[in-house]
C-alpha cells in the first residue's frame, strides 16, 4: 500500500515539475529572460504544453531523462495512440508507462538490445539525434560532411553517425561555439525543447507559410 501511494505521489509531482498537459500557465519563467531558447520556451508555455518548477523556474540547463524527453515529444507533437510495452525495466505502475506506450506506437523508441529502455537515465545528444531521425522518417546518407566540422566527430557512436549527420544537415540540431557536438553529453531541457520544436515546424511547414 505504501509503495502504491509513493508511486501516485511521484506521478503527480513529476507532472507538475516537468511537462504538463494542463491549462496554459499565465506567468513567464524567471530564469529564461535573455536565454537563447527563450522564444521557443515562451511559445510552448503560452500554448500550455510546458511548465516549470514551483519556484517559477524552467531550469533550461538541467538534463532531461529519457522518460521526460519522451513525454515532451508526445506532448509537443500530439502523439496519443498507445501500444503495450514489455521493456524489462518498465512496469505499468510507472508514471511514464503510457507515455512510453505512445512512443512505441509512434515508432520513434525501440529500446536497447537487452530489452531495456533506461527511462530514468539522462538522454544523450546522439540518442536524441536518432529519435529526430525517426520522427521525420529521414533517409540514411553516406555524406558525412555535416559532422566533419565537429572536433569530436570521432566520438559519435557508429550507430548514431548517420542520424547525427542528417539532423545536423537539416538544422534540427547544431553544435557548440567550440566546434564540438558533444554526442555523449546529456541534452539539456532547453536543447530538448528546441530540437522538438524544430521537428514540429518541419512536420508543419504550411504553418510557417501562413504566419509569414
Amino acid at each position: 500500500m505504501k509503495l502504491r501511494s509513493r508511486t501516485i505521489i511521484v506521478f503527480f509531482v513529476t507532472l507538475s515539475l516537468l511537462f504538463s498537459l494542463s491549462a496554459p500557465a499565465l506567468a513567464q519563467f524567471t530564469d529564461i529572460e535573455g536565454h537563447w531558447a527563450e522564444p521557443q520556451i515562451s511559445e510552448w508555455l503560452k500554448k500550455g504544453a510546458v511548465t516549470g518548477y514551483p519556484d517559477g523556474t524552467f531550469a533550461p540547463a538541467d538534463s532531461i531523462t529519457r522518460a521526460e524527453f519522451i513525454t515532451l515529444v508526445n506532448t509537443l507533437l500530439g502523439f496519443h495512440e498507445k501500444q503495450q510495452v514489455t521493456f524489462d525495466d518498465i512496469s505499468k505502475d510507472d508514471w511514464f508507462y503510457e507515455e512510453v506506450s505512445k512512443a512505441v506506437f509512434a515508432g520513434y523508441i525501440t529500446g536497447y538490445e537487452d530489452n531495456t529502455l533506461h527511462p530514468r537515465s539522462p538522454i544523450k545528444r546522439e540518442e536524441v539525434a536518432v529519435v529526430l531521425f525517426r520522427l521525420l522518417d529521414l533517409e540514411i546518407i553516406e555524406d558525412s560532411s555535416a559532422i566533419s566540422q565537429f572536433k569530436d566527430a570521432g566520438s559519435i557512436s557508429t550507430w548514431a553517425k548517420s542520424s547525427v549527420a542528417e539532423v545536423v544537415d537539416k538544422r534540427l540540431m547544431r553544435g557548440y561555439p567550440d566546434q564540438t557536438f558533444k554526442p555523449l553529453g546529456n541534452i539539456t531541457r532547453a536543447e530538448a525543447l528546441v530540437t522538438i520544436d524544430n521537428v514540429f515546424w518541419a512536420k508543419h511547414p504550411v504553418l510557417i507559410t501562413n504566419q509569414s
